[in-house]
C-alpha cells in the first residue's frame, strides 16, 4: 500500500474536472471503474441543508439527519424518493445564534432489532442554547445537547424517551456519532456508543475555555456507552448508565458514570467492523487533529487516546524545546514522550496517523493558513467488509472535509495499518470534494457519500496549500457503484459463479456466446432487473423478470468484457459480475 501504489495524480483530476461537470459519468481509480450518479437531489441542483449522518437501514433506505434543517430524510437507495420521517425544529430553542453549534442535528443510529419488535432509532441534537460570548478568537455560543429514542410507527419518527440530556455542546467539536454494537455484549444487552468532543477548548473562539478531555469526572472529550433500553435495576436516573462501565474505577454499579474512553479531541469518525465474519466486532474511530496528525483508533474500555498531551503518536512532534514552544490546546507541550511514559497502562496509540510529520514541518505549517496545514480534516470512518470490490474487504474509508475519500486497508487482524508521514501512501478517492459521511448497501458495490456544504477544500490535485472556496455538489448525496476492475485476465468459468452476496445468486456460464442464464433465490423482491454495461457505463440492454430464473440472449453483442448488475424490486443491489461475451 505504500511506494508501489502509483497515484496518477493528472489523470484524476482530470476526473474529478469531469465529475464537476457531469454528474452522471464513470470515473477510473487504480485499475478499478465506478459509475458516479446524483441520489439527492432527484432533480433539480439544490442540495440538503448539511447532510450529516447516512445510514443505510435494515429497511433498506438510507436515513439521513439534515444538521443545519434539523429534518430527518429516509431515501430509496435506488428510485431516489425521499421524504421527511421527523422535523426536529420545534425541539430546539434557538434559530440565529451568533456561533451556530458544530453539527446541530447529528448522529442517527437504528436498533439491531428494528424487525423484532424493537423499531428504535437513537438520535444525537443540539436542543438549548445556554449562553453566546466573544473572545479574542471570535463569537462563541455554548449548548446543550441530548440523545433521544424514537420509535418508527406508519412512516414517522414518535418520540419515546431520552436517553440522555444536559451534555455540554458548543459551536465547535461536539463530535455527536452514534453506533451500536452489533452483537449483545458480555451483560447480553446491546450498547450505544457516541462521540462528544472537547468542545473546542482552547481553540479559536473557544481559546479561553478550559479542556477538559483529561479529567474522566467531565464529559467532554470522551467516548460514552449507554444503554438501548433503561435497566430498571439500577437507580431512579441510573436506568441509562450500564452498570460495568469503566469510570470511576471501583465504583458500585449504581454509581457510574457514562464515560468510556478519554483523552479525545474531536472524534467525528465511529463504526463497528468485523474481519472474523460477525464473530466479534472493532469499534474504529476517526478523529480530526489540531495542525497535524488527524487520528484512526481503536475504541477501548478506559483508554486514554493522549489529547491535549498528546497529538497522534508519542514521537515528540509537538514536544517544546528551550525557547521554542510548541502548542495544542494553547497549552505548551512539555514533552509528549513523557507523558506517555507516565501513562502507559492507560495510554493507547492510534493505528494511524495522517500526516505524521516531525517537529520541524509541523512548527513551520503552523504558522501558515489552514489550508496548508497537514491535515485531511476526517468527518467520519466507515468500515468495509465485503468482497463485491476486489481488494477492499476489510478497509476504512475515511471521509475528508479538506480532499476527498480515502481508503485505509487493515491488517488481517483488524488492529493495525501502515502508518507513513504521506497521505497517498493510502487509497484516494474523489479528490477536491468537501466529504461528510459514507455509507455501503449490503451488496457491498455501491457507496453513497455526502458533500459537506461549507467552505472549503483543497483543489483536486491535492496538494496542501491549494483552496477551493465553493466546492462542488453542496448538500448533495453522491451514489458511487463499482463497474469492474480492469485488465482482468479470464477466470475461465463455465459453470455457475457465487454472487459476491452470500444470496446463493448464480449467473452462468461465464464466459458466455449465446445465453446468459440467471439462477436467484425465492423471496427476493419482484420484479428483478438485469442491466448489462459496456465497459464505459454506457447502458446496453435491460430484462425484467418476474421469475427467480431467467435468461439473457447476449448473441448480438460483439465479444468483448461487459458488466451485469442486478436489483431486486426495491431497487437494491445484489449481484455485480463481468462477463465475458465471446
Amino acid at each position: 500500500m505504500k511506494s508501489s501504489i502509483l497515484y496518477a495524480g493528472c489523470l484524476i483530476a482530470c476526473l474529478c474536472l469531469h465529475l464537476c461537470v457531469f454528474p452522471q459519468h464513470t470515473v477510473t481509480y487504480y485499475d478499478q471503474t465506478f459509475k458516479i450518479d446524483t441520489l439527492y437531489p432527484a432533480t433539480g441542483t439544490t442540495g440538503m441543508n448539511t447532510p450529516w449522518e447516512v445510514v443505510y437501514g435494515p429497511d433498506d433506505s438510507l436515513w439521513v439527519t439534515a444538521a443545519h434543517d434539523y429534518k430527518v430524510w429516509k431515501i430509496h437507495p435506488g428510485n431516489k424518493g425521499a421524504r421527511m420521517v421527523r422535523n426536529f425544529n420545534g425541539d430546539k430553542d434557538f434559530t440565529n445564534p451568533t456561533a451556530w453549534p458544530q453539527g446541530g442535528l447529528m448522529g442517527l443510529a437504528i436498533h439491531p432489532q428494528f424487525f423484532s419488535g424493537k423499531p428504535w432509532v437513537y438520535i444525537a441534537y443540539v436542543y438549548h442554547l445556554v449562553s453566546c460570548g466573544t473572545s479574542s478568537g471570535g463569537n462563541y455560543c455554548s449548548y446543550n445537547t441530548k440523545i433521544s429514542r424514537y420509535q418508527y410507527i406508519s412512516g414517522n419518527l414518535v418520540y419515546m424517551d431520552d436517553v440522555i440530556t444536559g451534555l455540554n455542546g458548543s459551536n465547535d467539536h461536539n463530535s455527536g456519532r452514534i453506533r451500536i454494537n452489533p452483537l449483545p455484549e458480555a451483560d447480553g444487552n446491546y450498547h450505544l456508543y457516541y462521540t462528544i468532543g472537547d468542545m473546542g477548548a482552547g481553540n479559536l473562539a473557544n481559546v479561553d475555555r478550559t479542556n477538559y478531555a483529561q479529567d474522566t469526572t467531565v464529559i467532554e472529550g470522551k467516548v460514552l456507552r449507554l444503554n438501548t433500553e433503561p435497566d430498571l435495576t439500577q437507580p431512579s436516573g441510573k436506568e441509562w448508565i450500564p452498570g460495568d462501565n469503566p469510570f470511576p474505577e471501583g465504583a458500585a454499579a449504581p454509581a457510574k458514570t457514562a464515560i468510556y474512553s478519554f483523552g479525545h479531541r474531536n472524534p467525528q469518525g465511529l463504526d463497528f467492523g468485523s474481519v472474523n465474519g460477525g464473530a466479534s466486532y472493532i469499534l474504529y474511530s476517526a478523529e480530526h487533529g489540531d495542525k497535524s496528525d488527524d487520528e484512526v483508533n481503536i475504541i477501548l474500555p478506559h483508554a486514554n487516546y493522549g489529547w491535549p498531551r498528546v497529538a497522534g503518536l508519542c514521537d515528540d512532534n509537538y514536544t517544546s524545546t528551550a525557547g521554542d514552544s510548541m502548542y495544542l490546546a494553547s497549552k505548551p507541550v512539555i514533552s509528549e514522550t513523557s507523558f506517555c511514559h507516565s501513562t502507559p497502562t492507560t495510554l493507547q496509540d492510534p493505528i494511524f496517523c495522517f500526516y505524521n510529520w516531525g517537529r520541524n514541518r509541523n512548527k513551520a505549517a503552523q504558522a501558515l493558513a489552514n489550508n496548508y496545514w497537514p491535515t485531511i480534516a476526517p468527518a467520519a470512518i466507515t468500515f468495509y467488509g465485503n468482497t463485491a470490490i476486489p481488494g477492499w474487504n476489510y478497509s476504512l474509508l475515511v471521509p475528508s472535509l479538506k480532499n476527498g475519500l480515502f481508503r485505509l486497508k487493515l491488517k488481517a487482524d483488524g488492529l493495525g495499518i501502515d502508518s507513513t508521514t504521506l497521505p497517498t501512501d493510502t487509497l484516494h478517492y474523489l479528490p477536491g470534494l468537501r466529504l461528510r459521511n459514507i455509507t455501503v448497501a449490503p451488496s457491498g458495490d455501491t457507496l453513497f457519500v455526502s458533500v459537506d456544504n461549507s467552505c472549503c477544500a483543497i483543489d483536486s490535485s491535492g496538494t496542501l496549500g491549494t483552496s477551493v472556496s465553493n466546492p462542488p455538489y453542496k448538500g448533495y448525496i453522491l451514489r458511487m457503484i463499482y463497474m469492474t476492475t480492469l485488465n482482468l485476465q479470464d477466470n475461465g468459468h463455465t459453470e455457475p459463479l457465487a454472487a459476491a452476496l452470500a444470496t446463493d445468486i448464480h449467473v452462468f456460464p461465464n464466459p458466455v456466446r449465446r445465453t446468459l442464464y440467471v439462477e436467484g433465490v425465492q423471496g427476493q423482491r419482484k420484479p428483478l432487473v438485469a442491466s448489462l454495461y459496456d465497459m464505459t457505463g454506457q447502458l446496453l440492454l435491460t430484462k425484467v423478470s418476474s421469475e427467480d430464473n431467467f435468461s439473457i440472449d447476449v448473441q448480438a453483442f460483439s465479444p468483448g468484457t461487459y458488466v451485469l448488475r442486478l436489483v431486486n424490486g426495491y431497487a437494491v443491489p445484489l449481484v455485480t459480475e463481468k462477463i465475458l461475451i465471446r
